[in-house]
């Protein structure tokens, strides 16, 4: 007979084995349902991937094509850019193409005057100054009674003549000054020049021949003993031609002209003062100009070439100075001629 025991113990291995295959089971179906939602996810994963493919490649499809679109329109306004530029190019070379031309011409043009101009005073003053000097040798001997005597009036006639023949010996002398200053060929003598010397004889002689007009001339030297290193026959060729303009302006019988020199800034001012007619003040730019004349009418009073202020500004500008001119155009004219103390 089988025990109790025996039965409770055979029950136990039967609800064990039971309980096993039970627990096996169920974990092969749990292992099956794995595998099934894991070949799930893959598939899932599989078209998303697919998905996400197709739609990159649209995106890489659409970006190409609008680069493609860009890229056309960037090279067609390039190439717009280009033919613009080009064609301003080729106007701005034209431009400058005929600038350069019509400079070129202006150029040869001005060099064909100066040739014609230096050419012309050259052969002038040859020409007028040959017959003067047997001019001026006969009025010499007619005056001194070497080819006999003469009454007063015939002097008188003379005297004339030889006013007029210094006249345009001065005229020939500045045209050929002017031409020596454009080739830089007038010749200067440095020297030290005594300033009481220089400016005592300008007083001796000019004040008394001004004083029988009626015009007051007054030097105001600027010191005592003062020498200075110049060209003294330069230096009064200067002088002269300021005091001639001035005598020329001044009015009649009350005229007054004061010359003189003063220290300013480190620099020796000379100067010639006139109490005449005045400079207007649009007229001074072109003081210095060759040849130019602030009255060009026919029925100009004054007499002059216009060649003395420009020979003026060229000696004093070779000689390291230089010139200016005040005036209001009313009351009056000063000249002053800077040096380097």
């Amino acid at each position: 007979m089988v025990g109790g025991n025996d039965v409770i113990l055979y029950l136990l291995v039967a609800w064990a084995s039971i309980v096993t295959t039970l627990l096996i089971r169920t974990r092969q179906k749990h292992i099956k349902d794995i595998d099934e939602l894991t070949r799930d996810q893959k598939l899932q994963a599989a078209r998303t991937d697919a998905t996400a493919k197709q739609q990159l490649e649209r995106s890489d499809a659409t970006a190409k094509q609008q680069l493609e679109r860009t890229d056309a329109t960037a090279k067609q306004q390039l190439e717009r850019t280009d033919a613009t530029a080009k064609q301003q190019l080729e106007r701005t070379d034209a431009t400058a193409k005929q600038q350069l031309e019509r400079t070129d011409a202006k150029e040869v043009s001005e060099k064909l005057k100066g040739v014609a101009k230096d050419e012309f005073s050259a052969m002038i003053t040859h020409e007028l100054n040959t017959p003067l000097v047997p001019i001026l040798g006969y009025c010499k001997m007619l005056k001194t009674s070497m080819l006999g005597r003469i009454d007063q009036e015939q002097l008188d006639a003379i005297e004339v003549i030889e006013k007029n023949a210094k006249k345009l010996e001065t005229l020939i002398a500045d045209i050929m000054d002017v031409r020596k200053l454009d080739l830089n060929q007038l010749k200067f003598k440095i020297a030290d020049l005594s300033l009481d010397e220089f400016f005592s004889n300008l007083d001796s002689d000019y004040k008394k021949v001004l004083e029988n007009n009626r015009c007051q001339f007054t030097t105001n030297p600027y010191a005592k003993n003062l020498v200075i290193k110049t060209d003294k026959s330069r230096l009064r060729q200067v002088f002269d031609n300021l005091i001639g303009n001035a005598i020329k302006f001044v009015p009649e019988n009350k005229g007054k002209i004061e010359i003189g020199c003063m220290e300013e800034n480190n620099n020796l001012v000379f100067y010639v003062k006139d109490n005449g007619i005045g400079i207007p003040q649009e007229k001074q730019k072109e003081l210095f100009q060759k040849f130019y004349q602030i009255d060009t009418s026919e029925r100009r009073s004054i007499g002059g070439t216009g060649l003395g202020l420009a020979i003026s500004k060229g000696i004093v500008e070779k000689l390291g100075g230089t010139i200016s001119v005040e005036s209001d155009g009313k009351t009056g004219t000063t000249f002053y001629m800077k040096f380097p103390f």
